[in-house]
């Protein structure tokens, strides 16, 4: 280049170093003041973005407000990264492209060991939602990341203790049909609970909404209703999605809530407020979900400055029961 502008006369465009024929050594481009150099957490997002079939929009938008305000405090950026877009790049190397990453949050999703791997190669601190653990015989792979969670046996427990004491004895379980860590935890101490509490577990007393693509549709629920020699005084739902269906069936075959049967979910969404009578439920904060998840990954930065060459935390979140109108009182019934 400095050839041809000498062969084409116009020297004057050369400092004095160009003329001499040899440039100053090439700097580095600085940094401009004003540039973004704090540090970042990822938010993960694993296959299609909120696709769980419990309806999620409205809980998940809260769990992101909470990480993104705690993210902040603790002086650090939010970027959300999906692992389904651009297939072909590592889950390492887009975590480098997103910046000065110091670990990443997990939406809920399903532990596979594909996605276990590509944690571990990226190796950074992660966080997961509602995670249990992986164990592949084929393979022997075993995996168990660290978590926050909802705390599923405080919420059953407090709930079937609640219906005992309300002198409800005969209590079932509604619930989706979908696999899930969470689902199953939820039915596993559902069913301890009610052992613990000295109330039988009547299989027939068991009731599917069975799994569809009408996250609405309750059908399957009314004609089970419909079908059962014997109803319970009280449904004890998987979350509130299914306590929605499960008023409405029963309303559909002529049952009113509570009067004859009583209604629980689980989680609070704002479904609970949205249909009569308001739903007796547990409540799961998303805000708090997703601050405690910044915090513990935070942690696991911590353990590893002091030392701890491969840092696990599991937190369980507290299960605060909400009354609201879907219980009957049976000990007012008998007097």
């Amino acid at each position: 280049l400095l050839e041809k502008i000498q062969e084409l006369g116009h020297e004057e465009m050369l400092c004095d170093a160009f003329r001499a024929g040899s440039g100053p050594a090439p700097k580095p481009p600085e940094k401009p003041e004003s540039a973004c150099a704090c540090k970042v957490i990822a938010y993960l997002v694993p296959g299609d973005f909120f696709t769980d079939r419990n309806d999620p929009y409205d809980f998940f938008s809260g769990v992101l407000e909470g990480v993104e305000a705690e993210a902040w405090e603790n002086d650090c950026c939010l970027v959300m990264v999906h692992m389904n877009r651009n297939k072909e790049v590592s889950l390492a190397e887009k975590l480098l492209r997103a910046g000065n990453v110091i670990g990443a949050i997990v939406h809920p999703c399903r532990l596979t060991e594909e996605l276990g791997r590509a944690v571990q190669e990226a190796g950074l601190p992660f966080v997961f939602m509602d995670a249990g653990g992986l164990y592949s015989k084929s393979t022997n792979f075993c995996w168990e990341p660290s978590s926050v969670c909802i705390s599923n046996r405080q919420g059953m427990y407090r709930m079937v203790k609640y219906l005992k004491e309300m002198g409800h004895t005969k209590l079932g379980y509604a619930y989706s049909g979908w696999g899930g860590q969470v689902r199953k935890d939820r039915r596993f101490w559902y069913e301890q609970a009610l052992k613990d509490f000295g109330l039988a577990n009547r299989p027939d007393f068991s009731f599917s909404a069975r799994t569809g693509e009408d996250l609405y549709d309750y059908q399957a629920l009314a004609e089970q209703f419909q079908n059962a020699k014997e109803l319970p005084t009280a449904l004890v739902c998987e979350n509130d999605r299914q306590a929605w269906r499960a008023v409405k069936a029963l309303k559909q075959v002529g049952l009113r809530v509570p009067e004859d049967i009583s209604v629980v979910g689980f989680d609070d969404q704002p479904v609970c407020t949205k249909i009569t009578p308001h739903l007796t439920t547990i409540r799961n904060s998303p805000q708090l979900m997703g601050r405690e998840c910044v915090l513990t990954l935070q942690n696991l930065i911590r353990l590893q400055a002091l030392g701890e060459p491969d840092p696990w935390l599991r937190l369980e979140l507290p299960a605060r029961l909400i009354e609201r109108d879907s219980v009957r009182d049976l000990r007012k019934s008998f007097g």
